[in-house]
């Protein structure tokens, strides 16, 4: 690695082959939804059906397997790959390597491939975000990289067969030169988002993912370009390791409770509080209570602020980040996430201020 300037706030990692030099990302979708969650990453993910779909079977089946050698890739090939993701009228290009160290520590790096340079490095249980912005560069606690695919991804279907089934095709499309085989992740009700998967027969690796609607409407795609496979962690990763790590988003001693003493009164099944505090929003200074809900797969936020002084009006849109604003009971309400526009609504209407 070349030699680094102390202050340097993004790693300049070693190329390989065409690697790109200058590289960027847009983290977050619209630029409404980004004045909201400048700095409200997604921290992990964690984790009734309704009576005219079955239970899901205590056995593994083909499909849960095939989903399984995914996660299983996606934790422990080492590679080499581009890819493109389309959300709305956003087209992403992206550089992706994966790899595992020989004392067994997991590195992986996403590098985006326009605008400023911006970038992810993850190394075991601690992911950087890196920015051309000092004060915009930080670091989570988590085993997962939050900007690409659900953190869900990287572990067994088990742990979401309450509120999901899992089926599959005999065989998918090529992609990217490769036979596939075809996973569909369904909802076991109309209350959040499908996905369809394109899995690598001989690697296991994801090659296309496909978030739509209950109805079938396609709302985010993500597929791979490019796919080597390597026997050693790629080159590009081999200095990661001495990357200087920017500091920590939200220390958790640091942290206020929330302020405003609202709550939802109702969720859909399975989605639990992952963690609430009480901050000024970026850029808008504005001071709001926010709660982040996940169901494992799936994760939304909840902005609580006083209605005089939120300038949203009340609005829904539906999208790969929906979002919905309404004023209630003297607050301003705002709910965000990978959901239906009906999900948020009825989350958001359903909130009340506590008696206590």
């Amino acid at each position: 690695m070349n030699k680094r300037n102390n202050k340097q706030q993004i790693p300049k990692l070693k190329q390989h082959r065409n690697s790109v030099c200058r590289m960027t990302t847009n983290f977050w979708s619209s630029s409404l939804v980004g004045l909201l969650l400048t700095f409200a990453a997604p921290l992990y993910a964690q984790q009734q059906s309704p009576a005219n779909l079955p239970a899901a079977p205590t056995s593994v089946s083909a499909a849960e397997q095939r989903f399984n050698e995914m996660s299983q890739a996606l934790r422990e090939l080492n590679f080499e790959a581009t890819l493109v993701r389309v959300s709305g009228d956003r087209l992403e290009p992206m550089q992706w390597l994966h790899g595992t160290f020989a004392d067994g520590l997991e590195a992986e790096l996403i590098v985006m491939l326009n605008g400023p340079d911006r970038r992810i490095v993850r190394l075991g249980q601690e992911t950087s975000y890196y920015s051309q912005l000092v004060e915009q560069s930080y670091s989570l606690t988590t085993d997962v990289t939050y900007g690409l695919l659900p953190a869900a991804f990287y572990q067994d279907f088990a742990a979401l067969k309450p509120h999901y089934q899992v089926s599959a095709a005999d065989r998918g499309v090529r992609v990217v030169g490769r036979e596939t085989k075809f996973v569909r992740v369904l909802s076991r009700d109309n209350d959040r988002y499908h996905y369809g998967l394109w899995i690598d027969n001989d690697s296991g690796m994801l090659l296309k993912m496909q978030m739509t609607t209950p109805q079938g409407e396609i709302l985010e795609q993500l597929q791979v370009t490019h796919f080597y496979e390597t026997e050693t962690v790629p080159i590009s990763l081999s200095d990661v390791r001495g990357v200087q790590r920017p500091p920590r988003l939200l220390d958790s001693r640091n942290r206020q409770a929330p302020q405003f003493g609202a709550q939802p009164q109702w969720l859909p099944d399975g989605f639990t509080l992952q963690r609430s505090n009480h901050r000024l929003l970026a850029q808008t200074r504005l001071a709001t209570d926010h709660f982040l809900y996940s169901d494992g797969l799936t994760e939304f936020s909840l902005y609580v602020a006083e209605g005089d002084v939120q300038s949203l009006p009340n609005l829904g849109v539906q999208g790969p980040e929906s979002i919905y604003n309404v004023q209630l009971q003297g607050l301003a309400i705002t709910a965000v996430g990978k959901l239906p526009l009906s999900t948020l609504q009825r989350i958001a209407d359903s909130v009340v201020l506590s008696t206590e």
